[in-house]
Formats: C-alpha cells, sequence, structure tokens
C-alpha cells in the first residue's frame, strides 16, 4: 500500500482500492459509527462525520494525509447524532451534502439534541463515579472508572460540538466527478429513517451504506419503515457491490444484506401473530445470538407491534 495506514483510539482504517478507505469503529473510541475517505483526485471526500468532533478531526487529518488533499466534500447519510455531531469540525468552505429530508430533520432536532447530550455526560459521569466509589468488587470499580475517564473524553470535546447543517441538498442522486473516479451519492427514499442515502463507487463496486445495514448488531427499526427499509436493500442487492462498509460492524458482502433482510422479516412475522403481551418473554431469532445491541429487539417489536396495529 502506498500510504501507511494510521493507529487510532476511534478506528481501524482499511484500504478498500486504491484511494479508498473504510474506517471501521472500535466501541473503546468516540466514533459510535463508520465512516469512509474517498480520494476523488482533485478532491478528497469523506462519507459521515461520526459522533463526535474528536473523531471527525482525526478522520479529517487522516484523510488528508492520505490523500494529499483537503477534505472539501463530506456526505450525511442520515440525520442520527452518531453520523452527523462531527460536521461540527468542518468550517463553511466545505460542502456538506444530504438529502433535502435529512436537512429538513436536522435543522429542526439536532440543535436540541446537542443541549440534551452536553447535559447527558456530566450526569452519567456524576452517576459512575458514585457507583466506582461504592462498588465493593475490584473490576467492578476498575469499570466504572473507566466509565467516568470515558465521559471526561467525551465532556473535553463539548466546546467544538456546535451545530453545523449540510448546505448543500439533493433529491434522487448527485455525482462528485474527480480526476480520480466519480462517486455517486444516492438515495431510495427512506427505510432506517425518513431518508437515507448511500455512498456508491460503480466502478470499484464498493457501497458505504450508513444504517441501511448494519452487521451482527440489531437494527434499530423505530425511526424508519420496514417494507421501505426491505425495497431499499433489494435495490442495495442489485447494484452487485463487491464491498459493503456497513453503519455499524466489520465490512460486509451480500450475504450480510441477506441477513438483514431475515431479520426484518422475521420481526415482522412476530409482530403479526399473537405472541404474549411481555415482549421481554420472546425469543431473538436464533441467527443473532453472536449480535450486538441485543438491546433493540424489544424496542423494535414494540414499534412494529404499534405500526401494525395502527
Amino acid at each position: 500500500m502506498a500510504n501507511k495506514l494510521p493507529q487510532s483510539d476511534h478506528f481501524t482504517y482499511h484500504e478498500l482500492a486504491e484511494g479508498m478507505w473504510s474506517a471501521i469503529v472500535k466501541l473503546t473510541g468516540l466514533a459510535a459509527s463508520n465512516s469512509g475517505i474517498i480520494d476523488l483526485g482533485d478532491r478528497t471526500l469523506i462519507f459521515d462525520t461520526t459522533f463526535s468532533p474528536a473523531s471527525a478531526l482525526e478522520l479529517r487529518t487522516v484523510a488528508e494525509s492520505l490523500t494529499g488533499q483537503p477534505v472539501s466534500v463530506v456526505l450525511n447519510s442520515h440525520c442520527h447524532t452518531d453520523h452527523v455531531f462531527g460536521n461540527a469540525v468542518f468550517d463553511a468552505s466545505t460542502e456538506i451534502h444530504a438529502t433535502e429530508r435529512t436537512r429538513e430533520i436536522m435543522a429542526e432536532k439536532t440543535e436540541k439534541e446537542i443541549v440534551e447530550f452536553k447535559n447527558h455526560w456530566p450526569d452519567q459521569q456524576k452517576k459512575w463515579a458514585e457507583h466506582a466509589k461504592n462498588a465493593q468488587e475490584e473490576a467492578e470499580r476498575l469499570d466504572y472508572e473507566d466509565g467516568v475517564r470515558f465521559a471526561q473524553s467525551i465532556i473535553d470535546t463539548f466546546p467544538q460540538l456546535q451545530l453545523r447543517l449540510p448546505n448543500r441538498t439533493f433529491t434522487d442522486r448527485v455525482e462528485f466527478i474527480g480526476t480520480k473516479r466519480t462517486a455517486e451519492f444516492v438515495t431510495f427514499g427512506g427505510g432506517h429513517t425518513d431518508s437515507d442515502a448511500i455512498l456508491y463507487l460503480p466502478i470499484e463496486k464498493i457501497i458505504f451504506t450508513g444504517d441501511l445495514l448494519v452487521i451482527k448488531n440489531h437494527p434499530d427499526l423505530t425511526h424508519g419503515d420496514p417494507y421501505s427499509w426491505l425495497n431499499i436493500l433489494a435495490k442495495i442487492k442489485a447494484l452487485n457491490p463487491a464491498h459493503l462498509v456497513p453503519g455499524h460492524g466489520e465490512l460486509g458482502t451480500l450475504d450480510d444484506v441477506i441477513n438483514l433482510e431475515n431479520y426484518i422479516n422475521e420481526l415482522l412475522q412476530m409482530a403479526k401473530k399473537d405472541q404474549p403481551e411481555d415482549i421481554s418473554a420472546l425469543n431473538l431469532p436464533s441467527f443473532t445470538e453472536d449480535w450486538n445491541n441485543s438491546d433493540a429487539f424489544e424496542m423494535n417489536i414494540k414499534y412494529l407491534r404499534e405500526k401494525l396495529l395502527g
């Protein structure tokens, strides 16, 4: 490889093809979602800015080191905070692109979410510090002390965390034509949220999916529409990608898209059936036994029951 990939507290970097890198989140870091770096030749593009100004600043620095070009284009796949809070480290000269609907949602909600975020973490730090003080077991105390330090690392980023909305919007597709390659930012509508977009590299057959695909993680179904999501996954499969970079989890293949389709379909069937009122009595799908974020299962079933009954 032409460039040695950096060590990071937030990501593991992978070169997918010449001039294209994924940034896969480390659970101990501050990114909370995956990202991507694309060398267009005359410009550098970043897909999703993650959860923190700290991880986003590193991402920008690494991108510019790898490509030798400043980051001039940023893409927001959807409105959720773990994909857009990092927008704050990009100044007004940087184009930030999103669908029109994603920008609308962000304009309505993101500033409030930043306030709630800044209120939450000092309180959380105090709770963990109290738990550490009262812990009976050494291992428990050390875990809570790790939490206190993690909370402090988030609090340290508060001065940099400000609202930065997309300043470029589109409705269906926008192309970025560089001297090395063309990248396509495409929306098929909303599935995970009211509006989701993917980054498609047609020559290399690489797709950055945002949270339309998560791998070995229970997805969050509670902000979108499962039937629309299934339609979008079918369109992603039709593109026949060689590599898929999910919003959460490791790099994937079409088999992972099929796994997510199976998950959504199985939960839809569970929600339709005469199941126990107590959702906690339901069994998780057997193929998800090694998946993360299992707490989402009960929320997903509750949401689907309400959506189907409604």
